[in-house]
C-alpha cells in the first residue's frame, strides 16, 4: 500500500496527465523550455550556398557568384580566400586536418585550402565528372564529389589522382553527398528522390525517402542514421542503417524549402529553410520548433560546431547567422511513491545536468520538533535527454517522526542542465504514519 497522500492543489495539476499514468500519481513539471538566440555572424562573398565548420572553430562559406570562401575565426574575424582558378564553388568541406575543399560546378575541379590559407587546384577535370556540386571526404582523406551534370560520382585521393567510383542511371542528377563511419558514400538524387549508396568497390543500391521530394541535403549521425532536407516536401527522412526510411518531421514548423541540414551531439536536426528564411530545430523524437535568422535571408546551408553553436550560410543576403542554443531546464516529474526510508520518483530531462531533491518538514508538521528539519535528500546525474530514477532518502528525524505519525513535507525538486540554469518545481506531500515493516 503506498503510504503517500497529495494535498488538493497539487492534484488539481495531475488530474490532467489521468490517461498517461492511470492509477498513479503523475506530476507536470514543465518548468521552462528550449531557448535559442540569433545574431548576424557576418558578412560572406556573394550567394553563399555551402558552409562548414573545422575542429578549431572556423567557418567556411563556399560564394557561388564572388568565386571566393570566406573564413570566420570562432570570434568572427573575416578573410577571403581565392579558389586557385576554381569558379562557382557549390559545396565545400572539411577534413579531419582542418583542410577546407570546395566543388567547383562550371570548371569542374576540387579547389583544396591548408589551414594556413594556401589554395590549390587538387584536381581538373574529375575524370570526366561535370557539374560538381556536393562534396565530401572520407576517414582516409578521399574526396568525393556528386556530380550533377553528368550523373556520377568522382573519388580523388590525397594525391589529387581522380577516377569515376561509381555511374548512377541517366537523370538521377545526384546532388548531396556524405559518407558515413564506414567511408560508404551516399548521395541524393534530385531526379529520383532517392539516395544511393555506394560502396568502396563502386557498387551501389537505392533507398527509399518515404516520399520526401527533392532532397538538396544530407547528413550521417554517429549512429550512421541518415537524414536527408527535402526542398520541395518541406520534410526530413531519416533512414536507418538498415535501410528503413520513414519521416522524422514533416512541415517544420512552418519552415520551408529547407536546402541544408546538420545534426548536433545530442542528435537534433537543423534545417536552414530557403522559402521562409527560418531554421528549424527538430527533436531525436521528431519535435520540431523554427529559430529566426535575425534578418538572414535565403537560407541554403547550415554547419554545426563542437559547441552546438549552429551557422546558417544566407545566399539572399551574403552573410551568416549564428544560433546559440542555452541547455534546456524542462523536465516532468513521474510516479512518486514511499517506503519507510525513501521517496522513490522518476524524472523525464531535456538535456544533460544534475537533477536534486530535497523535503523539509512543512509548518503544519505532526511533529512538533522537527518543524523545520530536513526530511529528505537526493540527487542523480543526467547524461542526455531522457527518463532517471532519483531517491529521496529520508533523514533519522523524518522517519522517526513518521512512526509518532502522519509529517507533512515540502518536497522541492531542481533541474540544473550543464551550461544552464536551473529550474525548480515545489509540491507538499504528506507522509502516513508508517512502521519499519512498510515497503511502500
Amino acid at each position: 500500500m503506498l503510504s503517500l497522500i497529495v494535498d488538493s492543489s497539487w492534484r488539481r495539476i495531475a488530474t490532467a496527465l489521468v490517461g498517461a499514468c492511470a492509477g498513479v500519481l503523475c506530476t507536470a513539471a514543465f518548468a521552462g523550455s528550449a531557448h535559442a538566440s540569433s545574431a548576424i555572424f557576418g558578412v560572406t562573398g556573394t550567394d553563399p550556398i555551402a558552409i562548414t565548420v573545422d575542429s578549431a572553430g572556423n567557418v567556411y562559406t563556399a560564394n557561388n557568384i564572388s568565386g571566393d570562401v570566406t573564413r570566420f575565426t570562432p570570434a568572427g574575424t573575416t578573410s577571403t580566400i581565392g579558389l586557385a582558378g576554381g569558379t562557382n564553388p557549390d559545396g565545400i568541406t572539411v577534413d579531419s586536418a582542418g583542410n577546407i575543399y570546395t566543388a567547383n560546378a562550371t570548371s569542374n575541379s576540387v579547389t583544396k585550402i591548408t589551414p594556413a590559407g594556401s589554395a590549390s587546384i587538387l584536381n581538373s577535370g574529375l575524370a570526366g565528372g561535370t557539374g560538381p556540386v556536393g562534396i565530401a571526404v572520407d576517414s582516409a582523406g578521399n574526396v568525393y564529389t556528386a556530380n550533377n551534370g553528368s550523373n556520377n560520382v568522382t573519388k580523388i585521393t590525397p594525391a589529387g589522382a581522380a577516377s569515376i567510383l561509381t555511374s548512377l542511371p541517366s537523370g538521377t542528377y545526384p546532388y548531396a553527398i556524405a559518407v558515413d563511419s564506414a567511408d560508404n558514400i551516399y548521395t541524393t538524387n534530385l531526379g529520383s528522390n532517392s539516395v544511393t549508396k555506394i560502396t568502396q568497390r563502386g557498387t551501389t543500391s537505392s533507398l527509399s525517402l518515404a516520399g520526401g521530394t527533392g532532397a538538396f541535403a544530407i547528413t550521417i549521425d554517429s549512429a550512421d542514421n541518415i537524414y536527408t532536407a527535402n526542398h520541395n516536401s518541406n520534410s526530413v527522412t531519416k533512414i536507418t542503417p538498415a535501410g528503413r526510411a520513414s519521416i522524422l518531421n514533416s512541415g517544420l514548423a512552418g519552415g520551408t524549402n529547407p536546402n541544408g541540414i546538420a545534426i548536433d551531439s545530442s542528435g537534433n536536426i537543423y534545417t536552414s529553410n530557403n522559402g521562409s528564411s527560418t531554421a528549424t530545430k527538430i527533436t531525436p523524437r521528431g519535435a520540431a520548433s523554427t529559430i529566426d535568422l535575425a534578418g538572414g535571408h535565403e537560407a541554403f546551408a547550415v554547419a554545426i560546431d563542437s559547441s552546438g553553436n549552429v551557422f546558417v550560410a544566407n545566399a539572399g543576403s551574403n552573410n551568416v547567422t549564428k544560433i546559440t542554443s542555452s541547455p534546456s531546464n524542462k523536465f516532468v516529474t513521474l510516479p512518486l511513491s514511499a517506503t519507510s526510508s525513501v521517496l522513490q520518483s522518476a524524472l523525464v530531462v531535456s538535456d544533460s545536468g544534475i537533477a536534486t531533491q530535497k523535503g523539509t518538514f512543512s509548518s503544519s508538521s505532526g511533529a512538533r520538533s522537527a518543524r523545520r528539519a530536513t526530511a529528505c535528500t537526493g540527487n542523480t546525474t543526467t547524461r542526455k535527454a531522457g527518463r532517471y530514477k532519483i531517491n529521496c532518502t529520508l533523514t533519522a528525524g523524518a522517519r522517526s517522526a513518521r512512526r509518532r505519525g502522519s509529517i507533512r513535507v515540502t518536497l522541492v525538486t531542481t533541474f540544473t542542465p550543464t551550461g544552464g540554469t536551473a529550474r525548480s518545481v515545489t509540491r507538499t506531500i504528506t507522509l502516513k504514519k508508517t512502521t519499519s515493516g512498510v515497503t511502500g
